[in-house]
């Protein structure tokens, strides 16, 4: 298996090298890893401008040369918001040689999903709002992957103590799902829920399930790792999950293409 979300140094909530994130996949028994640093333009956002690409693929370039073909690195971005960036991010990406990109939402109407003013005007105003953007992303933005697809619940969770089931926001959801399916571009399921003391991934269980009933086939795990001993972390239970889906395998990604699959 990879671990296709996975933050270093070269993120700012994040302190840790690619060495030791790598040797942390490969303790876990992992194939590979995409180290998948934080790209955002929101103005408020820490990681606005914090990204020095030449930085991270120097550092990637000796992790490379070193390993002798240990493990497999993949270069790799979560980019924030990318469509309302849209010259911005395909500038950024047509510059460099990735994998492997993320997809992701972490501002919506202006607030950042675990300030607690998303929640100003009551939760379920908060996961509209997200959802609408969400939805926006899959249908216009650039991404291989969306990480994290319900990512409100996670920080309602944190936030408030509380999220909501999906079921309200069914028309956006599947809106999202469908553009993410017909673009053939895939999800994740995210695993850091599980280390929060929730009960499911993101995205949660139903939308996992819509996305297979509605044709959905690429999927990927990730852990959101920041720090080394997250690496892989809850993946032999993200597979039994996938598996009670019916979901049989992984896709393998490199130079921002499907590859490969790997057999769940």
């Amino acid at each position: 298996m990879f671990d296709l979300h996975v933050h270093t140094r070269h993120s700012p909530d994040a302190g840790a090298s690619m060495e030791a994130m790598a040797r942390a996949a490969l303790a876990a028994g992992l194939e590979g890893v995409a180290f998948t640093d934080h790209l955002e333009w929101m103005p408020r956002d820490d990681a606005a401008g914090y990204l020095k690409p030449a930085a991270y693929f120097a550092e990637l370039a000796s992790l490379r040369a070193s390993c002798g073909g240990e493990i497999t690195l993949l270069a790799g971005l979560e980019v924030g918001s990318s469509h309302h960036f849209l010259p911005q991010a395909r500038a950024a990406l047509s510059a460099w040689p990735w994998d492997y990109v993320l997809g992701s939402v972490h501002w919506s109407g202006g607030r950042l999903g675990y300030d607690p003013e998303t929640f100003a005007d009551g939760i379920a105003a908060a996961y509209e709002r997200y959802f609408q953007e969400v939805r926006l992303l899959a249908e216009g933005g650039e991404y291989d992957v969306l990480a994290h697809f319900d990512l409100m619940r996670r920080d309602s969770w944190s936030t408030v103590g509380a999220c909501l089931p999906a079921e309200p926001y069914a028309e956006l959801i599947r809106a999202a799902l469908c553009a993410v399916i017909e673009r053939g571009r895939g999800l994740e399921i995210n695993t850091s829920p599980w280390s929060k003391g929730m009960d499911e991934p993101c995205p949660a269980v139903t939308i996992l399930r819509w996305y297979r009933e509605l044709g959905g086939e690429v999927l990927v795990f990730g852990s959101d790792a920041h720090c080394p001993e997250a690496v892989g972390q809850h993946f032999a239970r993200a597979r039994d999950l996938a598996l009670s889906l019916g979901f049989t395998r992984l896709a393998r990604f490199a130079q921002r293409r499907v590859v490969g699959w790997i057999p769940l």
